[in-house]
């Protein structure tokens, strides 16, 4: 996806990589302190809010697959490990199995809602696949499908495996 096709759906989006932290979600809210080293110096120790908040308007790009997430900023950057994430969640949750924690599509849920639209539209137009609606089908299919991302300043891409959720395409 690039600036036009958000422009397209009358949204304006500065920072395309930065609208992957447009929304909410718990992804990385353990790993804010080190985040907070991409942010400009005058603008660090000010709370856990208020780097979220920033951080969408100072990441120049981010990967992210199976294994690793990584965010860039001014030079600096900063790697997240899946296997990170699952021994953070093994601690505050030990019965559930972390086993499918998929780091690109807990990303992609934590995306704003102009880059999730502008995502399902692309897909009905250019593959022939609609989404069904509601907000717990849509996090289930985005968190399940989406097996990397990479994003810079021209353009976010996003990477499905529509096969994991058979009879999904075409309608």
């Amino acid at each position: 996806m690039t600036k036009q096709d958000v422009r397209d759906l009358s949204a304006e989006v500065k920072n395309l990589p930065g609208a992957l932290f447009g929304g909410s979600g718990p992804l990385l809210r353990p790993f804010l302190p080190r985040l907070e080293e991409l942010l400009p110096p005058e603008k660090r120790g000010r709370g856990a809010n208020y780097i979220s908040s920033t951080l969408k308007a100072h990441v120049d790009a981010v990967e992210a697959d199976e294994d690793h997430l990584r965010v860039e900023s001014e030079g600096r950057a900063v790697e997240i490990t899946r296997t990170e994430l699952a021994a953070i969640l093994e601690e505050k949750f030990p019965t559930l199995s972390h086993q499918s924690l998929n780091l690109p599509g807990l990303l992609f849920l934590q995306s704003g809602p102009v880059l999730q639209a502008c995502t399902l539209s692309r897909l009905a137009r250019d593959h022939g696949v609609r989404v069904p609606g509601g907000r717990r089908t849509l996090r289930y299919v985005f968190h399940t499908t989406v097996v990397s991302i990479g994003a810079d300043r021209d353009c976010v891409r996003i990477e499905f495996d529509l096969d994991r959720l058979p009879g999904l395409s075409g309608g």
